[in-house]
């Protein structure tokens, strides 16, 4: 199956789209489909309900196996939430509810090149998220209905079998990826885009890691360049974490080797992803990947995540 190539910002939020009282709205573009900065924005009423979808709309999502289906509430100045609480979810097929349980609601944190970034606060676009875990038990077209305010807001998810999905899976066996380090940065120009940074994440390769039989918190992102708006957030929040998980090895890889090579111009054809963006089937950025010392990926946690949800990742592989 071809691999799909990277999403651009202005695809990622045309595909992700808001969805309000269970009609889905396109993101906001000019006529030509660009981008108008909007992000988010809806033709809606500043009251209405509107959730968009935090995962990939590509052929990520496995039938038979817990999935991460997060979603996002986002801010259009109705006063909701206030009290961050659970929300109910219901899963269904055919109309049919396979699973219902409480999802908590969680804060969205966002970078500021210019500040410290010390103090959670809201995202500009998104007020809260919302990590659904749930298994879909069978290929084809669920309903997933979140009851937010007493309001009934309702979007597809598609499974696909796992034989059609390219994107490494949990349960499967990590590979003994060669990933650039400090001391061995080729081909990476920069090799860490994090705007404090370089990150402290670069000391070693993933193979270097597995082989030694450590577990390991594997981050693609790239906080510069990113599609999202989350790889700059998420791996901040693994830098924050890192030290209360002393047996987990942090690694942290850009999505690009070559952006200094084109100005930083992402939509260069001269471009270059990093390998392991293919050798694992990645279409989106950012994903941590959590592998345990039996070098078997445990779970993979794409997009936005925040401290609580990642400390309760890592525990489960220390």
């Amino acid at each position: 199956m071809p691999r799909q190539p990277i999403r651009t910002r202005r695809q990622f939020i045309r595909e992700a789209s808001l969805l309000t009282g269970g009609v889905v709205l396109l993101g906001s573009c000019t006529s030509s489909g660009e981008d108008t900065g909007a992000g988010f924005q809806s033709t809606n009423d500043a009251g209405a309900i509107e959730l968009v979808r935090l995962f990939s709309s590509d052929t990520v999502i496995a039938a038979g196996i817990e999935q991460r289906l997060p979603f996002g509430l986002v801010d259009n100045g109705a006063p909701l939430l206030e009290d961050g609480g659970p929300v109910p979810v219901r899963v269904l097929l055919d109309g049919q509810v396979i699973d219902e349980l409480d999802v908590p609601s969680r804060l969205v944190l966002h970078d500021h090149p210019d500040g410290d970034g010390s103090t959670p606060h809201e995202h500009a676009d998104i007020v809260r998220y919302f990590p659904l875990r749930t298994t879909l038990p069978e290929p084809g077209i669920f309903d997933v209905v979140a009851t937010i305010d007493g309001t009934e807001v309702s979007f597809p998810v598609q499974a696909f079998a796992v034989e059609d999905i390219d994107l490494i899976l949990p349960g499967e066996t990590f590979p003994l990826l060669e990933t650039p380090t400090t001391a061995a940065p080729a081909p990476m120009d920069p090799l860490c885009t994090l705007f404090d940074g370089p990150c402290p994440f670069h000391d070693r390769s993933v193979s270097e890691v597995l082989t030694a039989g450590e577990p390991m918190a594997f981050l693609i992102a790239t906080p510069a360049f990113c599609a999202t708006s989350y790889c700059g957030p998420v791996l901040e929040e693994l830098i924050a974490a890192a030290g209360k998980f002393p047996s987990i090895t942090p690694i942290h890889l850009e999505v690009y080797e070559n952006p200094s090579e084109v100005g930083g111009d992402i939509r260069s054809p001269d471009i270059r992803a990093v390998q392991a963006f293919a050798d694992l089937g990645l279409t989106f950025e950012p994903a941590l990947f959590l592998v345990g010392r039996d070098g078997v990926l445990a779970e993979r946690i794409d997009n936005v995540f925040d401290q609580s949800e990642l400390e309760l990742a890592l525990a489960r592989i220390a």
